[in-house]
């Protein structure tokens, strides 16, 4: 946990940089994303309780049928937000800001326009840690989220100093999940729940 807030204080820093209208709007874009992110998360969880009871149980056929199950529930939900993000982004900016000045509604604009049509990679990385927790694959878990953690932070960086400016930060997370989707899926297919037998 101290590890993310480190990052988080770095990319914090970083946006900082670049004055208050970027902040507010930054701000404001996160607000909106994290609503998403959140939900997501809740179904990781209920998908790692039920994970552990089926292994509990021995079915663990059922983890399999669970992960189709929430990758349609994630999917589902993230293709009305993503359009939302994307074609109604400005006008849900104002629920977090009265008055936002034109620096800082096209930066969280831009912001969700860039993150949102990769909810579905991230919600895919979600369910697949769900299983990895409820299974007690913590290890493989840890490397998925702290390499998504390390890229956006690297790339924002790096990223934050090219011709890109601000917009390069937002470009580091959909790289950080793409790539952390990617680990968390390759790790929940090599789970021995896809090797082993069921106990009857």
């Amino acid at each position: 946990q101290s590890f993310i807030s480190v990052g988080n204080i770095i990319l914090q820093g970083v946006i900082n940089t670049f004055g208050s209208g970027v902040i507010a709007g930054y701000s404001a874009g996160v607000k909106l994303n994290n609503l998403v992110i959140t939900s997501f998360t809740t179904l990781g969880n209920g998908i790692s309780n039920y994970t552990a009871q089926n292994i509990g149980a021995g079915k663990l056929s059922r983890i399999k049928e669970g992960f189709r199950a929430g990758l349609k529930l994630v999917w589902a939900l993230s293709l009305p937000m993503a359009l939302l993000y994307v074609f109604g982004g400005r006008a849900l900016i104002h629920v977090f800001i009265d008055a936002p000045t034109e620096t800082a509604m096209q930066t969280a604009v831009l912001y969700l326009r860039i993150l949102s049509p990769f909810y579905f990679v991230v919600s895919a990385k979600l369910v697949a840690d769900g299983i990895l927790r409820g299974a007690g694959v913590m290890g493989k878990f840890m490397v998925s989220t702290f390499t998504d953690l390390i890229l956006r932070v690297a790339l924002a960086v790096v990223l934050a100093k090219t011709a890109l400016g601000s917009a390069g930060i937002w470009c580091a997370w959909p790289v950080g999940w793409t790539v952390a989707t990617f680990l968390s899926v390759l790790f929940y297919k090599q789970g021995y729940w896809n090797r082993t037998q069921e106990t009857v």
